[in-house]
């Protein structure tokens, strides 16, 4: 699988981001949690409160729609498995972002986050997207610790792939520093030394 797969991390900054350019950005956000944290946060201040002007919609009908790059994009909730994409255009250096709901925050277990992880998985491999760059959705919310939030992403990736599916070769893991050494033991312990590149 290493040979198939490579992965890397990134701290949750702007400017790290922005040295990692990339196919697809996933965003995952709670229906609870206004204003938006991590990396929802920052790809909603990037975009000028764009995230947040799409879920201010579907909280109140009477707003009008939001525009980006003369599209009007519609309503994001963030209920469970909720997905909507758009193009960042030249506020982020990816080809689209995906913005994945992960529902209420009480709700949010461990089941829920492979459930989450799944969903984002099936998305990226109907795009047939190589590479991908996210924050693992949710796992202190559930509770888990960093390096089982790492197996659980790695082993449902293999899965999508073992079912046919064409999950990202390479993906990219937006994480604060200290919970990257955990997951890397745990992803270098599922792949072999050649997966981190």
């Amino acid at each position: 699988m290493a040979k198939e797969f490579s992965y890397s991390f990134v701290a949750p900054r702007l400017r790290d981001l922005d040295s990692m350019p990339g196919e697809l950005l996933v965003v995952s956000l709670f229906e609870d949690e206004r204003p938006p944290r991590g990396l929802a946060g920052l790809v909603d201040w990037r975009m000028d409160g764009l995230v947040s002007r799409m879920r201010a919609v579907s909280i109140n009908p009477d707003l009008p729609n939001p525009h980006f790059k003369s599209m009007v994009l519609g309503t994001f909730g963030a209920a469970g498995d909720e997905k909507l994409l758009f193009p960042p255009g030249h506020r982020l250096p990816y080809f689209r972002v995906m913005t994945v709901g992960l529902g209420q925050t009480r709700r949010f277990d461990s089941h829920r986050y492979k459930a989450a992880v799944r969903t984002i998985l099936l998305a990226a491999s109907s795009m047939h997207v190589a590479q991908m760059t996210l924050q693992l959705p949710g796992w202190q919310v559930a509770g888990l610790p960093a390096r089982r939030a790492a197996d659980v992403f790695i082993t449902e990736l293999i899965a999508v792939r073992q079912a046919g599916g064409h999950p990202p070769t390479s993906v990219c893991l937006v994480e604060a520093l200290d919970h990257q050494g955990e997951m890397d033991e745990k992803l270098t312990e599922v792949l072999g030394r050649g997966g981190r590149r």
